[in-house]
C-alpha cells in the first residue's frame, strides 16, 4: 500500500527511477515540490547507480519517441549507433544534473547485495532488478521508497510513496 510522495515526512527516502524521470521529463508538476523539499534539505534521498542505468535507457527511448514515428525500441535496435550519437549527449547532460542534485546520495551496487537480491526475488516474488534496489535500500538502512511500482508492496518492510 502506498501514500502520496508529497506526504513524506521522514528523514530519508530511496528514489526509484520514475520520480527522477518525471522530474527530468517535466511529466508531473507534483514532483517539483518534492524535489524542492529535497533540494532545501528537508530530507535526504538515496538512489543507486542502477537507477542511472534505468534512467538513461528510459530517457534515450523517450527522446527517440519525441523525434521519430514508430516504436522507439525497434528504432533503437535498428539504428543504435546513430541514435546514441544523436541523443547520448542530451541524456548524459540530464544524468549529470541529477548526479549533482543537492541532498541526493548515489549508492553503489555491490557484490554482497546479490545474496539479498536472490532472497528477495524468491521470498517476495519481485523482479531481480527491483530486488537489487531493495538490497541497496536495506544496506543503507532506508526503507522508505518513492516508486509507482506496486509490486514493492509485497515487501512488508518497505513504506512506498507513489507519484
Amino acid at each position: 500500500m502506498s501514500s502520496p510522495h508529497n506526504a513524506f515526512a521522514g528523514d530519508a527516502i530511496y528514489l526509484d527511477t520514475m520520480l527522477p524521470y518525471a522530474l527530468l521529463r517535466g511529466m508531473d508538476p507534483a514532483v517539483k515540490p518534492f524535489f524542492a523539499r529535497l533540494e532545501g534539505g528537508e530530507f535526504l534521498a538515496y538512489t543507486s547507480a542502477l537507477t542511472f542505468d534505468e534512467l538513461a535507457y528510459c530517457l534515450l527511448l523517450a527522446l527517440i519517441k519525441d523525434s521519430y514515428d514508430g516504436s522507439p525500441l525497434d528504432r533503437l535496435r535498428d539504428e543504435e549507433e546513430k541514435l546514441i550519437s544523436e541523443f547520448g549527449s542530451a541524456v548524459a547532460a540530464q544524468l549529470r544534473k541529477l548526479q549533482e542534485f543537492p541532498n541526493l546520495q548515489i549508492v553503489d551496487v555491490i557484490a554482497s547485495d546479490l545474496e539479498t537480491m536472490n532472497q528477495a526475488t524468491v521470498e517476495y516474488r519481485i523482479r531481480p532488478r527491483d530486488a537489487l534496489h531493495f538490497a541497496a535500500m536495506k544496506r543503507v538502512g532506508c526503507l522508505n521508497l518513492a516508486s509507482n511500482d506496486q509490486h514493492f508492496d509485497r515487501i512488508p518492510l518497505i513504506a512506498r510513496l507513489a507519484l
